[in-house]
């Protein structure tokens, strides 16, 4: 890994070298209210159209979007996407949305909101942190996307594009960030024209910090946790090999390293004994410290996330006359070792102690690969459609780890060899009946099958969408949508399903796919000559077999195992408002706001004896979930960005912009009980932009997360013992820093 990573870093220092060494003076891409509020041609519905001429709920977030609400990655969508809630525990994304939310993670779990990468599908949790860097948008599509995108969208997709190799000139940019927590980010991006018909296009991003968590066991910074090392590379070359005929080929590497702050949350925050409630850890060894807050801990024993991804893609477009060809491949490999103190505090095993059993994390290695082919109408007919095939396979061996010696010498691997495969052939259509009025169908047949040991089951599954959608008037478009969604079912393995049948003559070494029905009527506007865009959608989703996190305590054994099944029903309804709006041509506003009520219909989990009867909830082995909220899932969340341009004649644009996001109370799992919930906040950033066109420079400040409050985010309770214990991770600190950027 550090020789990767040292190849890396030789990659990008050539590459400023020839940067310097070539600039051509080609200036900065359109910036300002402009830009922010041009058309924004999108394919969330496999062909390219304007954002606005989408029947569904549609977030587009351009390049200058991007920059300007700090989205380096996944975890800040939540900023700018109505009711889109980013959940986080270790190196894994629990996102929410619209009353699904993630709670498994790991090899064999499906995502409720499913990522896609320049068309292709990103396999766990884990890759779905990925950096982001030279993107040309980002698309969020609110509620299930089955017929298009398949079983990995039950709750939403992401589309991740990023920019294509440009035939024309030699261009790029160089981006250097320094901030507190020793922070250090270099990001590098040129475009190389080879020829008229050949072009390639390499960006770098090498970003490391310090611990946001102080550990205080170790006087030094080095085992602080939730620091960072990233470095990630991508290299795209573009041939048009005839005018009908392109061909892409993408190769990504990234490269992590970090003290983890654990899988499931870095800190025990609370405990129940037979429900009565304590504050703190409630486990805690005798003469171990207290931590003294969510970013100040203390941890005898290492936490690290040691992460490889390595990806490479192949893209061909054919034009067939009466169609487009599209064809995309991806090869994937990702290996991953995630472990953390095991029992969060500075008591136990010491670093220095020899041959302590622990149990630690988990290791993970997979391969997997993707193939899709699609035909897209070229006709301009009344008819545009779209058809495809795909097919995905995932070959992982994963395992627990433990067995551990103080010295880091002593890895006990466990193995589970896990493969899941899904096939499926979909086809989506519009047909207009007059000039002011379309219909919408789509249907897509889904063969999904998992194997595991000796266990292996399939699942057939058939999605469909039907829509309407008129033009009110040149600039407004109405719709009404009803879809069908579903997230592959699995096995549950080990000493967990023999000791539950044994003792409760209950079978959960398998859970069935969850479903969903979703309708979403939605409006939308360009108003004042084009300087306002307003979205509204109101909608109804109702989840059935949704999976259910539960824990199990073993009888004669003090470690619980965590395994899933069919908890029940979900009921969500809601609406949703998107505005962006520029006055003048020096104010810009982006508004959005989501009101959700959502809650568990008939929903059982297993028991957990700790958290006592719950009044009347829970007997010895079922726990009633119904009338509770699901995970992160508030009632109301509100954001908005407002920006000034200030002009200052030769001396550029001046642009102070203010984000703030209201999120109000809500519980962070699923079991409703003081210790998972979390009070109503604010979030704020304050950025300070000075563009400087004419010698093609940018230059930026930035504070993020002004209130410095501390955010639980996720977290979850489980049985050790006589007690339940609550875990919790919190979201990041304030933090600052200055950038400059060189575009050329």
């Amino acid at each position: 890994m550090n020789t990767d990573s040292n190849w890396i870093r030789r990659i990008q220092l050539a590459m400023v070298a020839a940067a310097l060494a070539t600039s051509s003076g080609a200036g900065f891409a359109q910036s300002g209210t402009a830009q922010l509020l041009e058309e924004i041609v999108v394919t969330a519905e496999r062909r390219e159209e304007n954002v606005q001429d989408v029947s569904a709920s549609v977030t587009a977030l351009g390049a200058e979007s991007l920059n300007r609400a700090g989205i380096v990655d996944v975890t800040r969508l939540e900023h700018v996407v109505p009711g889109l809630r980013m959940g986080l525990s270790g190196n894994e994304a629990r996102i929410a949305i619209r009353g699904s939310r993630t709670n498994n993670v790991g090899s064999e779990a499906e995502q409720v909101v499913g990522v896609f990468v320049d068309g292709v599908y990103v396999p766990t949790t884990t890759q779905a942190l990925n950096t982001y860097v030279d993107l040309n948008r980002i698309e969020v599509l609110r509620g299930p996307q089955g017929t298009l995108y398949g079983r990995n969208t039950f709750g939403g997709a992401i589309n991740v594009i990023s920019n294509e190799p440009d035939f024309d000139s030699f261009t790029g940019s160089i981006e250097g960030l320094v901030g507190d927590y020793n922070r250090v980010r270099y990001e590098t991006i040129v475009n190389v024209p080879v020829s008229d018909a050949f072009a390639v296009r390499v960006a770098h991003v090498s970003d490391t910090h310090n611990g946001y968590i102080r550990n205080n066991y170790h006087p030094s910074t080095y085992d602080d946790l939730d620091d960072n090392d990233t470095q990630y590379l991508r290299v795209t070359g573009k041939w048009l090999v005839t005018d009908d005929l392109d061909v892409t080929l993408r190769y990504a590497q990234a490269d992590k390293d970090s003290n983890s702050t654990a899988i499931w949350g870095y800190q025990f925050t609370a405990g129940y004994t037979d429900g009565i409630y304590t504050e703190g850890h409630p486990t805690l060894a005798e003469g171990a410290s207290r931590d003294a807050g969510p970013w100040d801990v203390s941890r005898n024993f290492p936490s690290s996330a040691n992460l490889d991804d390595n990806s490479i893609t192949l893209g061909v477009n054919w034009d067939l006359d009466f169609a487009t060809a599209r064809l995309t491949y991806n090869n994937s490999d990702f290996e991953g070792i995630q472990f953390s103190d095991f029992d969060y505090s500075d008591g136990g095993p010491d670093w220095g102690e020899q041959g302590d059993w622990a149990f630690l994390g988990w290791n993970s290695s997979q391969a997997s690969d993707s193939f899709e082919f699609q035909l897209l109408s070229n006709n301009t007919g009344p008819l545009e459609w779209v058809a495809g095939l795909y097919q995905f396979e995932q070959d992982a061996d994963w395992g627990w780890i433990s067995s551990f010696d103080a010295v880091l010498t002593n890895y006990g691997y466990g193995h589970n060899l896990f493969v899941s495969e899904s096939r499926a052939g979909y086809a989506h259509a519009t047909y207009s009946l007059t000039d002011t009025f379309r219909v919408v169908g789509g249907i897509r047949a889904n063969e999904d099958t998992k194997s595991s040991g000796s266990s292996s089951a399939s699942w057939d599954n058939t999605l469909w969408k039907f829509g309407l959608e008129t033009d009110v008037s040149d600039d407004n478009m109405a719709y009404v949508t009803a879809s069908t969604g579903f997230r592959a079912g699995g096995f549950n393995s080990g000493g967990v399903v023999a000791s539950i049948l044994e003792h409760q003559n209950r079978d959960i070494s398998m859970y069935d796919p969850e479903e969903v029905t979703a309708l979403e009527v939605g409006y939308k506007m360009r108003l004042q000559d084009g300087r306002m865009i307003l979205n509204l959608a109101a909608f109804q989703n109702d989840y059935t077999s949704m999976h259910a996190q539960s824990f199990y305590l073993i009888p004669g054994e003090t470690a619980v195992s965590e395994y899933t099944e069919n908890g029940g029903e979900v009921d969500a309804r809601g609406v949703e408002a998107e505005l962006q709006w520029s006055p003048n041509d020096q104010w810009f506003i982006s508004a959005n706001m989501a009101m959700l009520d959502a809650e568990f219909g008939n929903y059982d989990i297993a028991a957990l004896p700790g958290l006592g009867t719950l009044n009347g909830r829970q007997d010895d082995s079922v726990l009633s979930l119904r009338g509770y909220q699901p995970a992160n899932s508030p009632e109301l969340t509100m954001g908005a960005q407002i920006s000034y341009d200030i002009d200052l004649g030769n001396m550029g644009m001046l642009t102070p912009l203010l984000q703030t996001t209201y999120t109000s109370d809500y519980y962070t799992f699923d079991i409703n009980v003081r210790g998972t919930d979390q009070a109503a906040h604010t979030k704020s950033d304050i950025r300070v932009i000075w563009n400087l066109d004419n010698v093609n420079l940018r230059f930026e400040a930035f504070v993020l997360n002004l209130e410095n409050e501390p955010v639980m985010n996720r977290s979850v309770i489980s049985q050790s013992g006589p007690v339940a214990r609550v875990q919790a991770n919190w979201g990041r600190p304030r933090t600052w820093g200055f950038a400059g950027t060189y575009q050329f």
